[in-house]
């Protein structure tokens, strides 16, 4: 599996992602034709190649526009831009974050906000910049360590603000960051819309071979530590078929055991990935059962919410766990009985290791017939 990892040293900003990308190995050209359809006046964009202490980098010149944009022009230009549908939606995706979290800091909604610093035409290159280097290394996930935070108070052109400023902590909530002892805004609005968006689903931090290694430099010089973002290009070693789910666990012995297995159903029909309940010893000797739920990410907190609200217990254990499983097909095959149901198994190479006949198909059939299941089973594989 193809992916990507932002690695933000020392904060991001948007053009800092996009410099360590180009230096990870993104034609330049390849943004630059985009950037050339965007129909307004352009200002220079130039990457230069540097070094700062002993690490080599790109840092990207981007010139002087007095080019103000509002949210709603800014999507006006990236639906129209004529590129891939992929880089449309994520340059979208990153400007909706910004564009939520000013209306949330400033008590409007989104169609009433206005940007101030951001209204440059440099957001505009940012998002649909960083979309663009992006859908270039084509990758199936993008992970991000945690996004650093200064501390104390930043100078903006609308006043002294807390660092960091309202509309980065605003987008920053739910995503891992770590507050670094440093009075510089380290990380932009644009730098941590563009880690929410893109690495909000993939928490936690792969085991990869990396093939490339990127990095941008901001434009403000800082002392000991480099003011620099890196991004590694590479691949997994996990086979096909083969992601963390979340485990979670919950140990019962005060419920009317009648009422677990419909819990279990109210579970499995809100998206758990698997649910089985098996009985435990628990203290004192008492007979309890253990719930065990095997989900995604994006469901874990829907599902532990259903699970204290649908049982007895105060506690569950979650932790993360690897599944393989292997790539699934249904076919549907002809039969004297009518049509069936088969699931197919097939291994990384595409063979074919095991076939399962739909249950609620023989049980269609049987039942419709009178005849009993293990009768309409056995008939169907001999016959298949």
């Amino acid at each position: 599996m193809n992916l990507v990892y932002f690695d933000p040293v020392f904060g991001i900003s948007g053009d800092m992602a996009i410099s360590a990308l180009i230096d990870a190995g993104c034609p330049f050209t390849v943004i630059q034709d985009l950037l050339a359809k965007i129909p307004l006046p352009m200002p220079s964009v130039e990457p230069e190649k540097q070094t700062r202490g002993v690490v080599t980098g790109t840092y990207l010149k981007i010139g002087e526009s007095d080019i103000h944009l509002s949210p709603r022009q800014m999507m006006e230009i990236i639906e129209g831009l004529p590129t891939e549908e992929r880089v449309r939606r994520d340059a979208k995706g990153i400007l909706d974050i910004i564009i939520d979290a000013e209306a949330a800091v400033h008590g409007t909604t989104r169609e009433d906000v206005h940007f101030h610093e951001l209204a440059s035409i440099d957001t505009l290159i940012d998002v649909v910049s960083v979309a663009r280097a992006v859908a270039y290394f084509d990758p199936e996930k993008i992970f991000s360590g945690p996004i650093p935070h200064g501390r104390g108070f930043i100078r903006t052109h609308h006043g002294i603000l807390p660092n960091p400023p309202p509309a980065t902590a605003e987008i920053t909530k739910g995503v891992p960051v770590i507050l670094l002892d440093e009075e510089l805004e380290l990380t932009t609005p644009t730098g941590a819309a563009i880690i929410k968006y893109y690495a909000q689903s993939n928490p936690g931090r792969p085991s990869f071979s990396p093939h490339a290694t990127g990095c941008g430099f901001g434009s403000r010089q800082t002392g000991e530590r480099p003011n620099m973002a890196r991004v590694f290009v590479g691949a997994t070693q996990e086979d096909e078929g083969r992601e963390e789910v979340w485990l979670v666990e919950a140990d019962i012995d005060d419920a009317e055991m009648e009422y677990v297995g419909a819990v279990a159903d109210l579970i499995r029909a809100a998206g758990a990935l698997d649910v089985l309940y098996y009985p435990v010893y628990m203290k004192k000797g008492r007979v309890g059962l253990r719930l065990s739920v095997i989900s995604s990410d994006e469901l874990l907190e829907s599902l532990l919410d259903l699970i204290f609200r649908e049982t007895t217990t105060f506690g569950v254990r979650f932790r993360r766990e690897q599944r393989q499983t292997l790539s699934r097909q249904e076919i549907v095959k002809e039969t004297s009985f009518g049509p069936l149901r088969v699931k197919q198994g097939f291994d990384s190479k595409g063979n074919l290791l095991k076939s399962h006949i739909e249950f609620e198909d023989v049980r269609q059939i049987a039942e419709s017939r009178g005849i009993p299941y293990r009768i309409v089973l056995g008939a169907l594989k001999k016959e298949l």
